[in-house]
């Protein structure tokens, strides 16, 4: 993994034999164990048309189990190969402190929902409002499955200052379910198989926390966070290769604040409802730099939610040259695609509220049949940028404080413009032109005139 911004290099306790832990300098656990020697296990579908069990089961297994009091070790290895099976299960109330020790995880599941969604082959599971502390631990997981899975209310989990890898598919790093919780600091992440972000949240939710860590995905659908619940980040690098930076599935929040952060297909961040449209759906970036390498690929991209998004303090850079997408349009079990209407014929446009502030953004918008985006720039911030839509009715509504600014890079047609600089003298037309609809309410003050914008072109009505 190469550094996006700075390289982040941090002692940990890598155990490279299986009787011995040595502490060395590592960037990224695939520095030590090369994904290449496990591409046959990253390969392995994700199949996930198994029979899913409605509720917790009870016969979750595991070699090592804690399910009453509290107990603390150090200096431990633990591992099993078999097959659903984790290495550590801690369950009932129990507690579990451990520190300088490493995991080993071997074998297969025979039901990818029960490895995803209840933890069966996790490494370490953890349920049933257990607490459980992990201090320098290296979990290494091979044929799929999870590093440390946290379910049920009241259940936590800290890890603090350790290692994850893993290959094969469902293989997330920290991952909480079943309104489970974790608390990460000074984690190194790295999962090569398919549908394995490194900091994942599944329903009803999970609360991920974490700071001064870092995330690197090879597989497809493997992004460095996944909201379902609550994502709070501050100070993570991440690396995901074939998947976003973020996705989120209906009425999630997420607040990424000093993220540096690079993804590899489809978007920045994907904002989605995977069944019925939800309203809710909240993104906050602070002091971040998300960048997205695609050809295609725009930063934020919104379908089938309503959601809002503030960006405060950040950089958003993309290759497409397109900042935001709101469209009538999914994404699917495969994760490697957007769908539309020809493979659900339910969905909903998009609408977005977008708040800027203290930021440079350039980039268009575009909106896709009938959805919308409101783009609000306030606080000092400066958009070089056009909107355009497809498919339907223009999907634009563009708000200007007198400290922001606008430099138009094509004609740009929108519902309602807003100024709050009546004078336009913060507007730079360079020959372009904004369409307003005169019929609008939100266009009153316009009273259906034409004005010049500064360095050539016009604000017109339509």
């Amino acid at each position: 993994m190469t550094p996006i911004i700075s390289t982040l290099a941090l002692g940990l306790a890598i155990g490279l034999s299986h009787n011995a832990l040595a502490a060395i300098l590592v960037y990224d656990p695939a520095d030590t164990i090369d994904p290449a020697d496990w591409a046959a296990d990253n390969d392995i579908y994700a199949d996930y048309t198994a029979a899913f069990h409605s509720s917790q089961p009870s016969e979750i297994q595991g070699r090592y189990v804690f399910n009453e009091n509290s107990t603390v070790m150090d200096h431990e290895d633990f591992s099993t190969d078999k097959n659903d099976t984790s290495v550590i299960l801690v369950t009932d109330g129990a507690g579990l402190d451990l520190s300088y020790s490493k995991i080993e995880k071997w074998g297969y599941y025979s039901n990818l929902n029960d490895a995803s969604f209840w933890g069966y082959n996790a490494a370490i599971n953890v349920a049933n409002t257990s607490l459980v502390n992990l201090d320098h631990v290296n979990i290494t997981v091979h044929n799929g499955a999870a590093n440390v899975y946290s379910y049920g209310t009241g259940t936590v989990v800290t890890i603090a200052n350790s290692w994850l890898y893993s290959s094969g598919p469902a293989s997330h790093g920290i991952y909480a379910s079943g309104n489970g919780t974790a608390y990460v600091e000074n984690v190194k992440g790295f999962s090569g198989g398919m549908r394995s972000s490194i900091y994942s949240g599944d329903s009803p939710a999970g609360y991920i926390h974490v700071r001064d860590s870092t995330g690197h995905t090879q597989g497809v659908g493997s992004a460095c966070f996944y909201a379902l619940g609550l994502i709070d980040a501050e100070n993570v690098e991440c690396d995901t290769e074939k998947a976003p930076t973020l996705f989120m599935d209906s009425d999630q929040n997420a607040t990424l604040v000093g993220v540096s952060a690079r993804a590899g297909m489809l978007a920045s961040t994907v904002m989605f409802s995977s069944a019925t449209r939800m309203e809710g759906a909240v993104l906050n970036l602070v002091d971040t730099r998300l960048e997205s390498t695609g050809d295609d690929m725009p930063g934020l991209w919104f379908g089938n939610v309503v959601a809002q998004a503030t960006i405060v303090g950040s950089d958003i850079v993309t290759k497409s040259g397109v900042l935001v997408v709101a469209n009538t349009s999914q994404v699917t079990q495969e994760f490697d695609h957007f769908a539309g209407y020809e493979e659900n014929a339910s969905i909903q446009p998009a609408i977005v509220d977008v708040w800027v502030g203290e930021s440079v953004l350039r980039g268009d918008l575009a909106a896709y049949n009938g959805s919308v985006v409101n783009w609000n720039l306030g606080n000092y911030s400066t958009w070089l940028g056009k909107a355009y839509y497809g498919y339907g009715t223009a999907g634009f509504n563009v708000t200007l404080d007198r400290t922001a600014s606008w430099n138009l890079t094509g004609d740009t047609e929108v519902q309602v413009f807003w100024d709050e600089d009546c004078t336009l003298g913060n507007v730079y037309g360079g020959g372009f032109n904004i369409m307003y609809n005169q019929s609008a309410e939100g266009n009153a003050w316009l009273g259906g005139s034409t004005k010049e914008l500064g360095g050539g072109g016009s604000l017109m009505p339509y």
